[in-house]
């Protein structure tokens, strides 16, 4: 008794002199996750005769109406539905059968099949319903008339105009080397530029479209040769995904679809990435976005989340959407099969909030997700092996990961009316 009481007493004393050992940090924690996304791969918006006017082959043709989703575009966001599933069941932040996620779609057929799409994969056997504003348009996807960011279409085109010095030809004759890449893969042209015999023979020419800056029906409307590209190229992009085939075309391959893509990048870069034109369009959406982010984290919002609390929230909109949101917080991505700063079909902004376990601190994580244009196509399955791309987005001033804190002060600096002139 006395050598067992002998031991314990060492042993206590032996503890209190030995170094403390340090507990191992604290892992960060992700709670919540915001994805504002384009909808997924869609019909062409004009028939195949019409853009056959701009090329030398005729043009697929799809089997669903004008703008709809189609069946493959439905399977291609499921398919990523399921990863986003698996990744967020990996960082601790969905259970095996978690339907802790709430989707928003805007009032269009591809956007609210996009989030029924979506659905399937994130949260299999979930009772899912899509929310929608009661009353069209919804401000989340269309500029609403509020005190925060008031319509003031010549304050937005002049904003634009001062991005291109005032002068749209100039800007345009900048973009000669991409225009010509895509009309040579247009009119099939043996080498880069085309011959004026080879631009000859199609009906309608990219260097027909004249070059304005103008005001029409309460929007600004700009046109030129390299900003006609736009309708075009999302047509054989979305083709090209659909897994359409391309009769008697050459040249139809990722590799060279997202070289050719280069002049539409920048043309939305101008058309919808000019800050001020995210400012009157995006404002609500910036807030709203950042009071679902806020919620729980001890800040106080100055807008209705987006929610009731669910750990992930989905706003499922156009590439609008996503461009303009992206504009006005100055968020810049590059993926290898689009243009700068595209908003792919099924891609997305996603907003991750982190708890930092050194310091409990809340910091924001900013990164883009989409599938490629070969994934799409072939309908390759997504898993940790064979990812979507992903581009981690630093918060201009701030980084990655930005502390919530100045994120909000960030969006809210953005948001801000401009001072009166």
């Amino acid at each position: 008794m006395r050598l067992a009481s002998l031991a314990a007493g060492l042993a206590l004393v032996a503890s209190s002199i030995a170094p403390a050992q340090t507990p191992p940090p604290r892992e960060d924690k992700l709670e919540r996750v915001v994805i504002v996304m384009r909808h997924g791969v869609r019909s062409a918006m004009s028939s195949p005769e019409e853009l056959g006017r701009y090329s030398r082959r005729a043009w697929p043709r799809f089997a669903v109406p004008a703008g709809h989703l189609t069946a493959n575009g439905a399977t291609l966001v499921t398919m990523l539905g399921g990863w986003y599933a698996a990744h967020y069941r990996q960082l601790d932040l969905l259970g095996a059968s978690d339907c802790a996620v709430y989707y928003w779609a805007n009032h269009t057929q591809r956007t609210e099949a996009t989030a029924t799409a979506l659905a399937a994969g994130l949260t299999p056997g979930c009772a899912a319903p899509i929310h929608q504003s009661a009353a069209a348009p919804d401000p989340l996807f269309e500029a609403p008339q509020t005190p925060l960011a008031p319509l003031d279409t010549p304050r937005m085109l002049a904003a634009i105009s001062a991005r291109v010095d005032g002068d749209l030809a100039a800007w345009d004759a900048r973009q000669t080397p991409g225009r010509d890449r895509f009309e040579a893969l247009m009119l099939q042209c043996r080498r880069i530029p085309c011959s004026t015999t080879e631009r000859s023979r199609v009906q309608r020419r990219l260097g027909d479209t004249p070059t304005a800056m103008r005001i029409d029906h309460g929007k600004p409307d700009l046109t030129s040769p390299s900003l006609q590209v736009a309708g075009i190229a999302e047509s054989l992009v979305m083709a090209y995904a659909d897994g359409l085939a391309f009769p008697g075309w050459s040249g139809i391959d990722a590799a060279t679809i997202g070289k050719a893509l280069t002049v539409h990048g920048a043309g939305i870069n101008l058309r919808t990435r000019t800050p001020e034109v995210g400012r009157q369009t995006s404002s609500y959406l910036a807030m709203r976005l950042l009071a679902t982010l806020q919620r729980g984290a001890g800040a106080t919002a100055l807008a209705d989340p987006i929610g009731d609390a669910e750990k992930i929230v989905v706003v499922s909109g156009h590439d609008g959407t996503v461009t303009m949101l992206a504009g006005l917080l100055g968020l810049d991505w590059t993926l290898r099969d689009y243009g700068a700063g595209e908003a792919a079909p099924g891609g997305g902004l996603v907003f991750e909030l982190w708890r930092r376990g050194a310091t409990g601190k809340s910091v924001v994580r900013v990164r883009y997700v989409a599938q490629g244009l070969d994934q799409m196509r072939y309908r390759i399955p997504l898993s940790a092996q064979t990812p979507p791309e992903t581009v981690a987005i630093p918060v201009p001033g701030c980084g990655d990961p930005c502390p919530l804190p100045r994120f909000t002060r960030y969006v809210l600096d953005q948001v801000s009316p401009p001072p009166k002139e």
